[in-house]
């Protein structure tokens, strides 16, 4: 029901924010985060409330919900009776346009100069957005440098990581291409074979997981979100497959479509494991994220195993779980000096698979940089041999997690809100934590 609501929505809405990275690196080009977020509240106000009651029943449930609304759901919940009333809908929208009124918490001409002072910056940030917390946390290989929480969060604190989870859910099936149970370039009719001769049956697991196979955008509906999650991944994969493509595949870069649904259901076919027990093994484990699960971003928040989680949206995890996937990543796969994970798969996430082509949709908070995408992830720089040095996954709540490879930095903003309100406060965090940490001398302190 959560995913259905998401494809309604995006349907309605038009373009909205679910992943676009952070950089000071790309000049600015399109919508700034903060005029996207306002338009977006727009949009929000102009929708009936008839029309997103779906059941007719007077209320809106969560399911019901815009996804700009969704973080905000227990706020607006007055009356705590577990829907949203016309009149608590319209408090809400103007709780947040006051909040948009204020602009972002933090002055970009005067960011933290230390780690006391951005530990202060993250209370400043929580009270101004009016929010339950935040996370951040800056290291190096597999030290942590800088470990901060404002409001209620702590490291133990799990939310859904919404397009944040395709860097970890595609570093399972890597995993599965550097094993050699897939081939990156094999045609995905060497798996269905009823698709022989069409330009589907030509598509290549390096299209599927880099938006690339001429699919539809987020833009344009969350098809594999709305699927229920408890269905078989194959036959998931089957009805995804049926919608057309609309694109000639390796001409455009359609970010947040349906294929990478279709690239983790052939995995499981391919490794013969259910993809959660696939990611359990490669990546869960040997990165020691005990706290985490792969399954839908809003129906499986207590770890329910369900046969065809998101690939795309589905991780519910901590700051201290992601952190540990990415000290896992940014020290080339190795936990304690040991290899836990292959370097070789590491490489082949961090490759330009979409270098020059054309964004389908560019969404709020574009002017933030993104230059291309590799395997599930951004690349936000790309170098002459295709390889991508500074690469993040950012999600739909705010969360974003990085690692910049020129810099030796690896970073986590944790977050659960609308990514377009807090992104112009992200830049000013993400920017002072990596200034702050190229000045010091601090080795940090080892991972837990």
């Amino acid at each position: 029901m959560g995913g259905m609501r998401l494809l309604v929505f995006m349907g309605i809405a038009g373009a909205l924010l679910v992943g676009a990275p952070v950089s000071a690196q790309t000049p600015p080009r399109g919508q700034s985060a903060h005029e996207g977020a306002v338009r977006e509240l727009a949009v929000m106000r102009a929708l009936p409330f008839e029309r997103l009651d779906a059941n007719k029943d007077g209320r809106l449930q969560e399911t019901e919900l815009p996804i700009p609304l969704v973080p905000a759901y227990p706020r607006a919940d007055k009356d705590k009776s577990g829907d949203i009333s016309p009149d608590e809908l319209r408090a809400e929208l103007d709780r947040l346009e006051a909040r948009l009124a204020r602009g972002p918490a933090l002055d970009p001409s005067n960011p933290p100069k230390d780690w006391k002072a951005l530990d202060r910056a993250l209370d400043q940030f929580v009270a101004h957005h009016e929010l339950d917390g935040v996370a951040l946390m800056i290291g190096r290989g597999d030290r942590v440098l800088f470990e901060g929480y404002g409001g209620s969060y702590g490291p133990g604190t799990r939310i859904n990581m919404a397009s944040a989870s395709k860097w970890p859910g595609g570093a399972a099936i890597a995993a599965a291409v550097v094993a050699g149970k897939l081939d990156m370039n094999a045609k995905l009719s060497t798996w269905k074979p009823g698709l022989a001769g069409t330009p589907k049956g030509d598509l290549t697991l390096a299209r599927l997981m880099s938006f690339t196979a001429g699919a539809t955008s987020v833009n344009e509906g969350t098809q594999d979100i709305a699927l229920d999650p408890r269905m078989n991944i194959s036959e998931a994969a089957d009805r995804l497959l049926a919608l057309p493509l609309v694109a000639p595949p390796n001409t455009q870069l359609a970010y947040g479509g349906w294929t990478q649904q279709v690239g983790a259901a052939w995995a499981v076919a391919a490794t013969g494991e259910p993809f959660v027990a696939l990611w359990n093994q490669t990546v869960r484990d040997p990165a020691g994220m005990t706290d985490s699960h792969f399954g839908h971003p809003s129906s499986s928040r207590d770890g329910l195993d369900l046969p065809n989680p998101n690939v795309q949206a589905g991780l519910w995890t901590t700051p201290r779980d992601f952190s540990r996937f990415l000290m896992m990543m940014a020290t080339g796969g190795k936990v304690g000096g040991k290899q836990v994970y292959p370097a070789a798969a590491i490489k082949l996430i961090e490759h330009d698979y979409a270098n020059g082509l054309p964004h389908r949709w560019q969404g709020v908070g574009s002017d933030l940089g993104g230059r291309s995408y590799g395997f599930a992830l951004w690349c936000e720089k790309v170098a002459p041999d295709l390889s991508c040095p500074v690469i993040s996954s950012g999600g739909a709540w705010g969360t974003m997690p990085w690692i910049d490879r020129e810099k030796d930095l690896w970073g986590l903003f944790f977050v659960f809100d609308r990514g377009p309100r807090v992104r112009p406060d992200l830049v000013v965090l993400r920017s002072a934590g990596e200034a702050i940490a190229m000045a010091g001398k601090s080795d940090g302190i080892p991972r837990e």
